[in-house]
């Protein structure tokens, strides 16, 4: 270790001394990767002065009488390149009576000025629009934007003669500051605070602030993060004052003895700053949940010069509230800062946590118990761009914590502070990582990763993100960056921040298993690449995929098939759903529709986009969950069952807490017969202990003998209220399906009239089914192996390009033979795309069931010389939009696909056409349903038709045609026509995660082989 900072100290000198002014060659500072800043203060952990300890434990820093905030409105300048600035608007008698207004914290693309650019892997500056091509550090001159801030703030009267810091939170890209007319400062890296003391610089009443933000600068380089870029100021600006000796920094250790995982280690270091003429001391007092003191210690403040660092002795303190994910258990550190007479000149201080994070055995451990992450990533995102409110980031953490996620990985740079305190304080695991991705740049030798001029600016970011949140028990586990190669900068900031604490592991995904990652964190790896990292030799980290499961559209299939293998080896441990919330941004056309906007619908037509791949989320942009968020949550659910008994119903139950008993929870249970009659039914607490098992038997349940089958199911929720999940939240469920009489006929409509169907002479198709005269029928009957495409389904290989190639999307039937009977037809068919070209054979067989159904049996061999892959096997029909009420036997209540389907209990469910559309950024294929008994579409008077099979189906019905569907590229595009599209599948091919990961499994997709199935179709009046 010694050698490796050896290493770092001559290369940041090295670097440091390369640059000069002259070395500059008259560059601006905003060109340059050394200008990371000037006279900005040290990066430290937030000290926030509070009036008293009581204001500490409420932890209301902006009720402080020492905090101003200088959020609102202020006064703004826009113009599109440097050399139209006001370049003298910094001076107080500048004057901006024709500015406009603008609110900070928010981008200014938001409010009105510029372009939102959303790219990806790639520099938004990089292309032709700018006439210009990655060259760093430099970023285009003609076209950088520039906005140009100013206020005025008054300093309150009991701040004269102290010391006053001013802060920003997070400005991109670039910024000067001046107060007052006087130069401050400048500072690039837009994800972290910068500070400066500007007590020297304020006037008594009015004082005058300025800010002048580029929206690139050499940093840029550094930030090519797949989101939108943006510009300006994003985060809270504020002043805080301190005495003039003050507590500058504080490190907080509180970890765990390591052999028994009880006794807290609590050590604290100091810093104390400024000259004093007097002696002084620093005390600290650390209370628990109930107010007791668990340990408090005064010490002099020896020196009274300008720095003092004061370390505390540590101490051992027994039985600790540990705390973890599942028992946030907190501490108070409050700290006073006291004069020779005893008097507190200042008070600070913040939540503690005692927790151990460590790799033992190779296996990543919380407090000493390997865990399982069940993770997502999240951006910042809300409609004003990259800020987001406190009341947005507390329904964040209450979505996660209802949905069973444990873990959140800062994606990809430190997030706005009260995150933290919401993480702390509810329980997340967190991964934070440093502003750092060049992904713009490559892997290879053009890597920044690679470039020691540029390890200045990679020390910073990751210097700066430790500083500010070290003493936050949340972080588990410190991310170098993303995606930005790998190389000299990333082994010297790793060999860094190792060398500063031990108590968290460090990784980076591109380190791949290069030395300088703990933790083996590749992305989007399939199942079977992750079961050959585990077949080899000598592996000694765990593998925890930072991104897996990519959440854009209608995806998130195979999630169960991974989780399978997490929960079987203990050296795989999870990983990070990519990601948390879709960053699409609310419009209104010039109709007066709102749709959700995407990469490319701001700007010219030739813009850089990478289109909608960035609506990526579980949730909309609204915090409104998508369908798969309910595989998420069943799937990472802590509780999971097996049956092992049918005849008295004995489970196996698995307790996957790491920390709780399954006695903190009530198990409610039913016996539900397939017509919905609750058979059995009881609630009962089940002890079970960490990682453990046990069996509880319910006791037989006699089934009606009209009864086809019944469902176990199995519910827990919590005994007591917890801050995010009260006690009617279900937590947990599982179900099971419980066999009784095949040939009961109990779930059969009452029909009555007569039934008559015709089959068109040229298709095949069922062209008419009328009872008693009443038709129902909007279009004929047709076969249907095409669904409009997912967004999964445009990127898989195997998929949409293949089902259009063989023209799947526009087929006709042509009949090659038709016999009809007095209650029966039989039509051969040719399935004909729209060149004329065969795609395969098909027969339909249509009869009159005994029971008033039409039966259609059909049997379909695709010409395997064009069909590769097919989306579906089914059929497909119109019907008149006045038929909207949905009933139905299946999984529900929401969507399910053939490798989505945990989530969905079988149950009777009642909806409507529309509530069973969901929409997704970009519309496609939505609604369907799985495992389907039978299902039933109806008017307000209740007459429709019924449909069953002889094996369980699949069915989907919309408001709008399917060629609308694959049509519109925004929902504002979508068409009621009056009619509504209903599918009959006897399958259809999985969703996949193939946007950024692997494509839907063999076991999910339609087989490329004869096809033979049924329905059957009452009218029901």
């Amino acid at each position: 270790m010694i050698d490796r900072m050896s290493r770092q100290i001559f290369t940041l000198l090295g670097a440091i001394l390369a640059f000069s002014p002259l070395a500059a060659q008259e560059q601006p500072e905003w060109q340059s990767q050394y200008a990371i800043g000037l006279n900005k203060l040290q990066p430290h952990t937030y000290v926030w002065p509070y009036a008293t300890v009581t204001d500490v434990e409420q932890g209301d820093y902006e009720q402080s009488p020492y905090y101003l905030s200088l959020n609102g409105k202020w006064k703004f300048h826009w113009v599109k390149n440097p050399d139209k600035r006001p370049k003298e608007f910094y001076k107080p008698s500048f004057y901006t009576g024709g500015w406009a207004d603008i609110l900070v914290p928010g981008n200014w693309e938001r409010q009105g000025y510029g372009t939102a650019i959303y790219v990806n892997e790639s520099y938004e500056f990089d292309d032709k629009m700018f006439k210009f091509k990655k060259n760093p550090p430099l970023v285009p001159y003609e076209d950088n934007e520039v906005g140009s801030y100013r206020r005025t703030f008054k300093v309150p009267a009991s701040w004269k003669d102290r010391r006053v810091v001013l802060c920003c939170e997070g400005v991109i890209s670039f910024y000067y500051v001046w107060v007052n007319g006087k130069f401050i400062g400048y500072n690039q890296g837009s994800k972290t605070p910068a500070e400066w003391d500007i007590t020297d610089k304020l006037e008594d009443g009015e004082n005058m602030i300025a800010l002048e933000v580029y929206r690139w600068s050499a940093g840029s380089y550094l930030e090519c993060q797949d989101m939108w870029r943006l510009s300006g100021i994003e985060r809270d600006v504020y002043l805080y004052s301190t005495p003039h000796r003050y507590i500058a920094d504080y490190k907080v250790t509180s970890s765990l003895e390591k052999t028994n995982y009880k006794d807290g280690l609590f050590g604290l270091d100091v810093t104390i700053e400024g000259a004093s003429q007097n002696a002084s001391s620093i005390a600290y007092t650390l209370k628990d949940a109930e107010g007791r003191t668990v340990s408090a210690e005064e010490i002099p403040v020896k020196s009274r010069g300008l720095s003092n660092f004061i370390s505390f002795p540590g101490k051992r303190l027994p039985a600790v509230q540990a705390w973890s994910a599942e028992h946030p258990n907190l501490y108070t550190l409050f700290l006073e800062l006291k004069d020779a007479t005893g008097k507190v000149t200042e008070v600070t201080g913040c939540r503690v946590g005692f927790r151990t994070s460590e790799i033992k055995d190779g296996r990543f451990c919380i407090n000493g118990v390997p865990i399982l992450v069940k993770g997502v990533n999240r951006h910042e995102h809300s409609q004003l761009g990259r800020t987001v409110s406190k009341e947005l980031m507390e329904q964040d953490i209450r979505l996660m914590k209802q949905n069973n996620i444990n873990t959140v990985r800062n994606s990809h740079y430190p997030t706005d502070s009260y995150w933290y305190t919401l993480c702390d304080r509810y329980g997340l695991y967190m991964i934070d990582e440093a502003n750092i991705e060049s992904h713009g740049m490559g892997y290879g030798p053009a890597s920044l990763a690679k470039d020691s001029t540029w390890l200045p600016a990679h020390m910073d970011r990751t210097q700066r993100m430790y500083e500010r949140s070290k003493n936050h028990p949340a972080i588990v586990i410190w991310s170098l960056g993303n995606e930005a190669g790998n190389g000299i900068n990333f082994e010297r900031t790793y060999d860094w921040l190792k060398s500063v604490e031990n108590n968290r592991p460090v990784q980076y995904e591109r380190a791949e298993q290069n030395y300088n990652t703990d933790i083996y964190c590749r992305m989007y790896r399939s199942v079977d690449e992750i079961k050959a990292y585990l077949a080899t030799p000598g592996i000694y980290r765990p593998f925890i995929l930072c991104e897996y499961l990519h959440a854009m559209g209608n995806s998130c299939g195979g999630m169960k098939e991974y989780w399978d293998v997490f929960e079987s080896n203990p050296m795989v441990q999870g990983g990070a759903i990519w990601d948390w919330v879709d960053q699409s941004f609310r419009e209104i056309d010039d109709n007066g529709r709102w749709y959700w906007s995407y990469g490319g619908d701001y700007g010219p037509e030739d813009i850089p986009s990478f289109g909608n791949f960035c609506c990526n989320g579980l949730v909309n942009a609204d915090r409104e969950p998508h369908p798969h968020l309910l595989e998420v949550k069943k799937i990472y659910q802590n509780i999971k069952a097996t049956l092992i008994n049918e005849k008295n119903l004995t489970v196996r139950i698995k307790n996957w807490f790491d920390f709780s008993n399954l006695n903190q929870y009530i198990l409610h249970w039913n016996v539900t017969a397939d017509n919905g009659m609750v058979l059995a039914k009881g609630m009962q607490e089940v002890d079970c202990l960490p990682h453990g098992m046990v069996n509880v038997m319910f006791g037989a349940v006699k089934l009606p003998v009209n009864t086809r089958e019944a469902y176990l199911n199995l519910s827990w929720m919590r005994k007591t209220v917890s801050p995010m999940v009260d006690t009617s939240w279900e937590v947990a469920y599982d179900q099971f399906v419980l066999p009784g009489n095949a040939t009961g006929k109990a779930y059969l409509p009452e029909t009555s009239g007569k039934m008559t169907f015709t089959v068109d002479e040229k298709s095949g198709a069922l062209q008419l089914l009328a009872q008693d005269g009443t038709e129902l029928l909007a279009s004929p009957v047709t076969l249907s192996l095409f669904r409009p495409a997912t967004d999964n389904d445009n990127r898989d290989r195997k998929a949409a390009h293949l089902w259009r190639q063989a023209g799947l999307d526009k087929t006709v039937q042509k009949v090659v033979s038709l016999k009809k009977g007095k209650a029966s037809a039989t039509a051969v068919v040719e399935l004909l795309n729209e060149a004329g070209k065969k795609v395969g054979d098909a027969i339909l067989a249509y009869s009159l069931a005994q029971n008033g159904g039409v039966r259609i049996q059909t049997e379909f061999t695709p010409d395997t010389t064009m069909v590769k892959s097919m989306a579906r096997m089914g059929l497909a029909f119109e019907m008149n939009d006045r038929y909207g009420n949905v009933s139905y036997l299946g999984r529900g209540e929401h969507e399910t696909y053939a490798d989505r389907k945990q989530s969905g209990k079988i149950d009777i469910y009642n909806t409507t056409v529309e509530r069973m559309f969901h929409y997704y950024v970009k519309p496609q294929a939505t609604g369907n349903r799985t495992d389907v008994r039978w299902m039933k579409l109806a008017d307000e008077a209740n007459n429709g038709l019924f449909v069953n099979s002889s094996r369980p189906f699949q069915f989907s019905i919309s408001p709008f045609s399917d060629e609308n569907i694959e049509k519109a590229t925004h929902i504002n595009e979508l068409e009621r026509n009056g009619k509504v599209t209903v599918h009959l599948d006897a399958g259809q091919s999985g969703v996949g995660t193939a946007t950024c990961g692997p494509a839907t499994l063999p076991p999910y997709l339609i087989p490329i082989d004869r096809q033979q199935f049924d329905f059957t179709i009452y009218l029901v009046r």
